[in-house]
Formats: C-alpha cells, sequence, structure tokens
C-alpha cells in the first residue's frame, strides 16, 4: 500500500479537494478544512482492487494509515508545486 499518484480534485483556492491513488485499486478523497487535509470519501478502483479482494473497506488502523500516507504526499507534491489547476474563488455570502 503506497501512494502512486494524485490530484487536484476540485474545491477552492482556499479549500482544494485532492485525491490520491494508491497501488492496491483505492483512492482517497481529501478535503481541505481550517488548514488541514481530513478525510473526506474513498473509491475502490480496478478489477484488482482491495475491496474486491477483501470484500470490506480499509478500516481502522489502515484507513489511518492511508490518510497519513496521502497527507504527506499531497504536502510534498504541493512543496513542489505539481498542483496547477485554476481553482475558483470563494464567493462571499
Amino acid at each position: 500500500m503506497k501512494p502512486i499518484s494524485s490530484l487536484l480534485n476540485g474545491g477552492t483556492k482556499t479549500k482544494p479537494r485532492y485525491s490520491v491513488h494508491f497501488d492496491d485499486g483505492i483512492t482517497i478523497i481529501l478535503k481541505t478544512e481550517s488548514d488541514n487535509l481530513v478525510y473526506d470519501n474513498m473509491l475502490s478502483v480496478g478489477l484488482d482492487s482491495y475491496y474486491l479482494k477483501k470484500g470490506k473497506w480499509p478500516s481502522g488502523k489502515n484507513l489511518e494509515k492511508r490518510i497519513e500516507l496521502a497527507v504527506a504526499y499531497i504536502k510534498k507534491n504541493v512543496k513542489n508545486n505539481r498542483y496547477r489547476k485554476k481553482l475558483t474563488d470563494e464567493q462571499e455570502e
């Protein structure tokens, strides 16, 4: 289980969303809340994914480890300026 890629997946300039893809077919979506990345959702992609092999979603310590790896991967890529997609400004209410 290691992150293989990540994408800027919408959001706004101050609250971007990211998706991180793991080598076992699980994709974790993280959103920004008060300058911290928090878990938002999970996908299973591919015929050989963790979900299809085990018949259950990652949870507990497995999910926590995935979130830690994903946050580290995103922060490394943000530092290297990998996410260049234009995001909209937040609308004032």
